[in-house]
C-alpha cells in the first residue's frame, strides 16, 4: 500500500516550484526552464504512467503480482535516485519518465494482490486503504517541501526527491516477504502453495477449515470456465458484451474521479487561494498542510465504510456531496471576484475543503477497489491496465489544460465541472453495481447473461442472498461473515 506515496514527493518539487517557493535553486539547476518547460517536466510522470500501463498486465499475469510489484518498485528507486543526483534538466525529465513506469507496475499488480489475498470478510477495507495512503505522501511531500524550500542550495529539492527513494525501497523489501496471490498460483496448477497461503490467512492456519475448501473450490472452478469461455483471449477481450460493460465501467472510473474538479484543488490549490486574496505564504502553507490532514482523514473514513454501507451509496454520496460543494464555491468565487469580499474569500475556502470530503469518500479510496472487484481473474490486471492509461492520459491532459483555464476563466471552470458531476451521478446510478458482501469469484460473473456462472448473475444494487445454481451459497456467506 505505501506504493502510492511516491507519486505525492514527485510532485512536490514541482509543485513549490510552481507556487514560487523553489524558484530560485531549482529553476537555475533545471536551466531557468520556461513555464511550458515545467509543465513538460510535471507532465513526464503520467506519460511514463501511460507507457508502463501499456506493458504491465503481462508480466503481472505471466510472473505473478509480488515479482511485478517488485520491478516496480526498482524502477521507482532507479527514477528517484536520477532525480536526486540530476546534474541536468534531461537526466530529472529521465528520472521522472522512469518514475512514472514504475508506479505504473506497482498500481497494476498491487490492487490485484490486495483483493485476491484478502480474507473476503476484511477485502472492502484493505483494498479502500491501498489509495488511501496517497495523502500521506502528500502530507509529507507538502511540509517536507516547504521546509527545504527555505533553503538556499540545490539541497532544497534534492532532499525531497531523495526521501522519494526511501518509500519504493521499503516495498520492495518488502515484498519479499508477502505471500504470493493464490488466485494466481492456482492459475499456474501450483494448488498446494494456493492452498497453504489460505490456510494461513483465512483459516489462522487450520488446513481442514471450510472456509478454504469453499474458496479453493470457488477459485478453481471459476479458472476452469473462464478458461473455457476464452474471455482473456485477445479476439474475444472486447468481442464479449460481458467484458464491454466491465471496460466500460473500468473507463468511467478513470475519467469520473480525475475529471470532477477536485484535481484543480488538489494540484493548484496555492493559484486558487491567490485568486481569492490569500497570499501569505503562512496562510497558504497552513491551509495546503490542514487539506492534506483533512483529506486522509476523509479518505480513511471512506475506506472504513466500503463495506458497511456498500460501493454504490458511497461514489452516489461522494458526487451528490461534490455537485453540493460545487454551487456555493462557484457562487463565493464570484462574489470575491466581482466585489473583493473577504467573508467570500474565507467561504470559498471552506467549500474547498467540504469539496474535498465530498470527493474521497468514495473517488480516492474505491478507485483501486471497485474495478479489481468486477473483473474476473483473467482479465484483472488488463482492466486494471486500462484504468492506468485512461487516468494517466486525463492526468497530463489536465495538467495542460487546468491552469490555463484558471487563468481565462477563473471561477467559471468549475461550472464546467458540475456538468461533469451530474453527468457522472447519472452514469453511477444506472450503470455501477454493488459489489459488497459478494467474493471474487462470484463478483467475476457479474455482467454474464448465463445463470449457472460462478456465483449466478449480480444485478445492480442486488443484496448478497441465496443464487440459484450455487448450492453451499448460504453457508459460503455465514462462513466468511464469521
Amino acid at each position: 500500500m505505501v506504493s502510492t506515496i511516491p507519486k505525492c514527493l514527485s510532485h512536490a518539487v514541482i509543485q513549490r516550484t510552481y507556487h514560487g517557493i523553489l524558484s530560485l535553486t531549482f529553476s537555475s539547476a533545471m536551466g531557468n526552464p520556461t513555464p511550458e518547460t515545467i509543465g513538460l517536466i510535471t507532465a513526464l510522470v503520467f506519460v511514463g504512467g501511460f507507457a508502463g500501463a501499456l506493458v504491465v498486465a503481462y508480466p503481472a499475469d505471466k510472473f505473478g503480482r509480488r515479482p511485478t510489484i517488485q520491478f516496480g518498485s526498482l524502477l521507482c528507486v532507479i527514477g528517484s535516485a536520477l532525480q536526486s543526483a540530476a546534474p541536468s534538466r534531461n537526466v530529472f525529465i529521465g528520472g521522472r519518465f522512469i518514475l512514472g513506469f514504475g508506479i505504473s507496475f506497482t498500481t497494476c499488480a498491487a490492487p490485484s494482490l490486495l483483493n485476491e489475498l484478502s480474507h473476503p470478510r476484511l477485502r472492502g477495507k484493505i483494498a479502500s486503504m491501498f489509495n488511501v495512503l496517497w495523502y500521506v505522501g502528500s502530507i509529507i511531500a507538502s511540509w517536507l517541501s516547504f521546509g527545504t524550500g527555505h533553503l538556499n542550495t540545490n539541497w532544497s529539492w534534492r532532499i525531497p526527491s531523495i526521501v522519494q527513494t526511501c518509500f519504493p525501497l521499503l516495498v520492495m523489501t518488502a515484498a519479499t516477504f508477502m505471500p504470493e496471490s493464490p488466485r494466481w498460483l492456482c492459475s499456474k496448477g501450483r494448488y498446494d502453495d494456493a492452498k497453504g497461503i489460505l490456510v494461513t490467512y483465512h483459516a489462522n492456519g487450520d488446513a481442514e477449515a471450510d472456509i478454504v475448501k469453499v474458496e479453493m473450490e470457488e477459485i478453481t472452478q471459476a479458472l476452469i470456465e473462464e478458461r473455457e469461455a476464452q474471455i482473456a483471449a485477445w479476439s474475444n477481450v472486447f468481442a464479449i458484451k460481458a467484458n464491454r460493460k466491465r471496460f466500460g465501467i473500468v473507463i468511467s472510473v478513470a475519467v469520473l474521479t480525475l475529471w470532477n474538479g477536485q484535481g484543480v484543488i488538489s494540484y493548484y490549490f496555492s493559484p486558487i487561494l491567490d485568486s481569492i486574496g490569500i497570499t501569505s505564504t503562512t496562510q497558504q502553507t497552513g491551509i495546503n498542510g490542514g487539506m492534506a490532514i483533512w483529506n486522509l482523514i476523509c479518505a480513511v473514513c471512506g475506506a472504513l465504510l466500503a463495506d458497511k454501507v456498500g460501493r454504490r451509496p458511497l461514489w452516489l454520496a461522494s458526487f451528490i456531496g461534490m455537485i453540493c460543494a460545487n454551487v456555493p464555491l462557484t457562487i463565493s468565487s464570484a462574489m470575491y471576484a466581482n466585489h473583493g469580499s473577504q467573508a467570500a474569500a474565507y467561504t470559498t475556502v471552506v467549500f474547498l475543503f467540504l469539496y474535498n470530503a465530498a470527493f474521497n469518500l468514495a473517488c480516492n479510496p474505491l478507485l483501486y477497489c471497485y474495478t479489481p472487484e468486477i473483473l474476473p481473474y483473467s482479465i484483472r490486471n488488463r482492466g486494471l491496465a486500462l484504468q492506468i492509461v485512461v487516468s494517466q492520459a486525463a492526468l497530463t491532459v489536465n495538467q495542460y489544460v487546468n491552469p490555463i483555464a484558471l487563468d481565462r476563466i477563473g471561477y467559471y471552470y468549475f461550472i464546467f465541472y458540475l456538468g461533469v458531476l451530474i453527468l457522472g451521478t447519472i452514469i453511477i446510478y444506472l450503470t455501477f453495481p454493488e459489489t459488497k458482501g459478494y467474493t471474487l469469484e462470484e463478483l467475476g460473473a457479474l455482467f454474464d447473461d448465463d445463470s449457472d456462472a460462478p456465483g449466478g448473475k449480480v444485478v445492480v444494487g442486488q443484496e448478497v442472498g441465496d443464487i440459484p445454481g450455487d448450492h453451499y451459497q448460504s453457508e459460503k456467506i455465514d462462513m466468511i461473515k464469521a
